[in-house]
């Protein structure tokens, strides 16, 4: 009972630091990395291809083999049971094959490296992800703070209303007008939470923990310059070319198939092979004196040495070594086409990316400029509320334009960012937020 309760404890005690704890983004990569189920499944598969280098590297060793066998005869006639016995090792080795299992060797050390390569893109594929959802939950974040600022302006406008009624000035269906406007801020606000918790629920899945109380760090990203870290796409690709993963892997799946030319020839040379054994038997035999012969001494007459040297050279198959050899070139060929593949894709998706990148710069000055413009008319047309020059509906007009002017700047500041984080990805750059 005491244990459970001390496990108990325990787990309550993580489980509470994980809650009140604010998460960084290199914390979620890391915890992630670490207890990402497709991660571990990856890092078993690799793990489970390095077993077949030590089985290719055990063609190299001899086969050493123990045999035994007890049998009994019986003897109809003097009604008795004869048993015999033979013991024996034997072992044997390729001395030529024309160089397969080296080459069968060399194959399964790339398959190892295909696999490593594997868990190096989930690696950098959730990486990029996390940091999106990061960026989404940061997002999130700031327009709450907008709605909230907007709840904040409108009580003031309400207080200022009732302020006006209470003096007689203004009649009370003008408050009512306000209070439906307050009524829709507060709706706003709960949207704006609610896209935080599902934005933090998504950040949680992906690195696969416990929603619950899951809270990320708040990071202020100031862009008073914001400036493309690249001139062109072409620096990046070439970048991408020596380091993703998925050209590595293109490459060694064309050395691996190469390879697999060099073994399908192999069946068109002949193989050596040596062998050894050693064997020894007895049987239980009737003497003419009525003795029988000693165990021992059959043994030592019985055992005998064997030396053998084979050699297997195919001289008609029908064919099939030359067909495997040409599925082996065209496989190669096949997979030549798969690594253009693989990099016109990837030129591609930078392309797409640098211009997406570019775009978002430009709708993000653009969007300056516009929450400029409004919150300079909201100045004014916030003094003309206050002299009674301007209605409150005109001035909610003019408040719900800046809303969606400073909404508009904190969308475009984010996805600017992870366009500029997406280049750093593929130009082999840390994703960094700061």
């Amino acid at each position: 009972m005491k244990t459970k309760i001390t496990i108990l404890f325990l787990f309550l005690s993580i489980s509470f630091t994980f809650s009140q704890k604010k998460w960084s983004l290199q914390e979620c990569v890391d915890y992630a990395l670490e207890n990402n189920i497709s991660i571990k499944q990856s890092k078993l598969n690799t793990e489970f291809s390095k077993e077949d280098i030590t089985i290719a590297k055990a063609r190299l060793l001899p086969n050493v083999f123990a045999n035994a066998s007890q049998n009994f005869g019986v003897n109809s006639k003097y009604k008795r049971i004869n048993p015999s016995s033979n013991f024996g090792i034997s072992a044997s080795v390729d001395v030529y094959n024309g160089g397969r299992n080296k080459l069968l060797i060399n194959q399964t050390k790339n398959t190892v490296a295909i696999n490593q390569l594997d868990l190096e893109t989930i690696q950098t594929n959730i990486s990029l992800q996390i940091a999106n959802n990061y960026l989404n939950a940061l997002l999130n974040k700031e327009n709450i703070k907008i709605a909230q600022e907007q709840i904040n302006i409108t009580k003031i406008q309400l207080n200022k209303m009732q302020e006006l009624i209470d003096a007689g000035v203004n009649p009370r269906a003008n408050l009512l007008n306000i209070q439906a406007t307050l009524a829709q801020n507060k709706e706003q606000l709960v949207q704006a939470e609610n896209n935080l918790d599902l934005s933090l629920l998504n950040l949680a899945q992906l690195i696969q923990i416990s929603p619950n109380n899951f809270d990320i760090q708040d990071v202020t990203i100031n862009l008073n310059k914001a400036v493309l870290l690249y001139d062109n796409s072409d620096i990046i690709y070439q970048t991408a070319l020596k380091n993703r993963p998925e050209i590595k892997k293109a490459t060694l799946n064309i050395e691996n198939a190469a390879l697999g030319i060099k073994v399908a020839k192999t069946n068109l040379l002949p193989s050596v092979s040596l062998s050894y054994g050693l064997n020894t038997s007895y049987a239980y035999r009737f003497s003419g004196d009525g003795a029988f012969d000693k165990i021992t001494n059959q043994y030592n007459d019985n055992h005998g040495h064997s030396i053998g040297l084979s050699a297997r050279y195919t001289i008609f198959d029908g064919k099939s070594n030359k067909a495997s050899i040409q599925k082996a070139k065209i496989n190669k060929q096949i997979i030549e086409q798969s690594l253009a593949d693989e990099k016109l894709r990837l030129r591609e998706t930078i392309q797409r990316a640098f211009l997406d990148t570019k775009s978002s710069l430009k709708q993000y000055e653009s969007s300056l400029s516009s929450l400029s413009a409004q919150q300079e008319a909201f100045n004014i047309a916030q003094e003309r509320y206050k002299l009674g020059a301007m209605n409150s509906f005109d001035f909610d007009l003019v408040k719900i334009r800046l809303f969606n002017a400073k909404t508009a700047v904190i969308n475009a500041k984010y996805n600017f960012v992870f366009k500029q984080k997406v280049l750093d990805f593929y130009n082999n750059k840390p994703i960094i937020i700061e």
